[in-house]
């Protein structure tokens, strides 16, 4: 039996003993850093767990959630590197200029080699851009203004812009930016990036094994070029665990050495823990209920503001997230910012018509006058990841909310597999009305994450939502490159997406991982999520 099967088991009968329930406590005040105790051994394995369960892809193209992100970004470099403050620094780039506004020269590092040995060279970066010019790659958004990425020397790539572009660059250092051989990625063609195609990179871990329903096994690059991000642990087991009272036990236990993105729902049991310790950090991520259709009841603006009026936000914080979120009414958190321009975010924040956090009575009142001109549209159905509990529970409140309003909600548990493959293919999206889902921001900026909710086709603009306005403002805020004016611009725009109510906000959350005593050293914001991470962890 392998390792990796009998921890498989131990985990199930941690899962099974742990049915009972989980004991109460108070969280207590929440304080944010960025990253744990630095390092100081190395490890002969670690274990963690994927935040989002097993991987549709490790395709870089094609990753678009957590777990790929996560695992992706431990293997594959990037062009620039996102640093645990959300700053960014040069990576396979080692430096970058820009002769005019519509030109980027990346130089590229000359001593960066592929598992294989090979070095890396200016024709796989041309070769891995290239790719997210695809309109179905998941990062294809970032490079609209892109006109011709050419190799203009063995180390040297030229982008060239059909106008302006404030955000490209700062996009490299996420999955946008990702290198992999090209050689590799063309002999494995639709095979690379899966289960039996693999992966060919030049990061701190390579791919060692894939088991599907089972885990991912990593081992050290002891050749890695960033002598920073050197991998402490020689062998890594990244689990799929989702359900919460499974992962809750097997942290406490010590079965798994840690996580990002810890269910709340554990925090009690988790910070009363002797074996480990919880850390909060800054985070990018939201919770939201969004829109499936351009058509039926969550098609109609009336209807999401209703159920925007109705929420108890300030109840989902408190009992269900345990100070590890905020409440929000708007789609854009403020963790999602520019940090160049708060001061316009925050004035335009305060003059929006928003949703009260806790709903009033006239509050309700408005909610269920805005129902009753649509009689046609009383019930829908809301999906939820299952064995989220944290979703689970804020699903229940959402969908009580819209029963004092008159409107029927049918909660939709979908397997992990299933509500990751939702967002991307529209027949996973069939009899579905609204989700309930965490979005996020790569970078921290409005213009990473808002197009792909409010231009037209965009990939999760499912209502169909259409404002020549809002998307002439956001095309011209791309181009502006001074940060006062681009916020101007966005916040102009967002008073009339908020008027729509194109998705129902409410939490901003925090960033919460766990680890067992015995490893620390993790990334604990948000930017560990497109970042080499995993390498980073090593004993105390």
């Amino acid at each position: 039996m392998t390792g990796l099967r009998r921890l498989l088991l131990v985990l199930v009968a941690l899962a099974l003993a742990g049915c009972t329930g989980l004991p109460r406590a108070e969280l207590g005040s929440t304080v944010l850093r960025d990253t744990s105790d630095k390092a100081t051994g190395p490890l002969d394995s670690l274990v963690w767990d994927l935040p989002a369960g097993e991987p549709t892809t490790l395709d870089y193209q094609q990753a678009g959630d957590s777990s790929p992100y996560l695992v992706v970004s431990n293997l594959c470099d990037s062009l620039l590197r996102l640093n645990p403050d959300f700053s960014t620094s040069p990576a396979l780039a080692r430096s970058w200029d820009q002769p005019d506004r519509r030109t980027l020269v990346l130089h590229l590092r000359d001593d960066v080699r592929f598992w294989d040995g090979t070095a890396l060279t200016s024709a796989d970066v041309v070769y891995s851009l290239k790719r997210q010019l695809d309109p179905n790659a998941i990062a294809s958004s970032f490079f609209v203004n892109v006109k011709s990425i050419e190799a203009t020397g063995t180390h040297t790539v030229t982008v060239r812009f059909t106008r302006p572009d404030e955000l490209f660059l700062k996009e490299l250092a996420t999955t946008a930016g990702t290198v992999v051989q090209a050689r590799y990625a063309r002999q494995a063609g639709k095979k690379f990036g899966t289960a039996t195609g693999g992966l060919m990179c030049s990061g701190p871990f390579e791919l060692e094994k894939w088991t599907s329903g089972a885990g991912i096994e990593l081992k050290a690059n002891p050749h890695y070029w960033d002598s920073r991000y050197r991998a402490h642990a020689r062998k890594v087991t990244l689990l799929f665990v989702t359900d919460t009272t499974a992962l809750t036990q097997a942290l406490a236990s010590g079965a798994i050495d840690g996580a990002y993105d810890v269910p709340n729902s554990a925090l009690p049991t988790l910070k009363g823990s002797v074996a480990g310790q919880l850390y909060f950090g800054p985070s990018l991520k939201s919770v939201q209920v969004a829109p499936l259709q351009n058509k039926g009841i969550s098609a109609e603006p009336d209807i999401r503001r209703a159920l925007s009026l109705a929420v108890d936000r300030t109840q989902i914080a408190d009992t269900i997230y345990r100070g590890a979120a905020s409440p929000s009414t708007t789609v854009l958190p403020a963790t999602g910012w520019d940090p160049e321009a708060t001061g316009v975010y925050r004035k335009a924040a305060a003059d929006l018509p928003l949703a009260h956090a806790s709903p009033t009575a006239a509050d309700l009142r408005k909610a269920r006058a805005l129902v009753a001109g649509h009689p046609g549209l009383r019930s829908g159905t809301l999906a939820v990841a299952a064995g989220n509990q944290d979703q689970v529970n804020a699903a229940a409140v959402f969908q009580q909310a819209a029963r004092s309003i008159g409107i029927t909600l049918t909660i939709r548990q979908l397997p992990a597999l299933q509500f990751s493959s939702m967002f991307y293919d529209p027949t996973y999206r069939r009899g579905l009305d609204f989700v309930l889902t965490e979005a996020f921001l790569d970078i921290p900026d409005p213009l990473d994450w808002i197009p792909n909710l409010v231009m037209p086709d965009a990939l999760f603009n499912w209502a169909g939502f259409d404002d020549p306005k809002v998307t002439s403002a956001l095309t011209e805020a791309q181009q502006t490159l001074d940060p006062h004016k681009r916020a101007l611009l966005i916040t102009g725009a967002q008073r009339r997406w908020e008027a729509k109510t194109l998705a129902v906000p409410l939490l901003s959350l925090h960033q919460v991982t766990y680890m067992n005593k015995r490893v620390t050293g993790a990334t604990t914001s948000f930017a560990q999520t497109f970042s080499p991470s995993l390498a980073l962890i090593g004993s105390r």
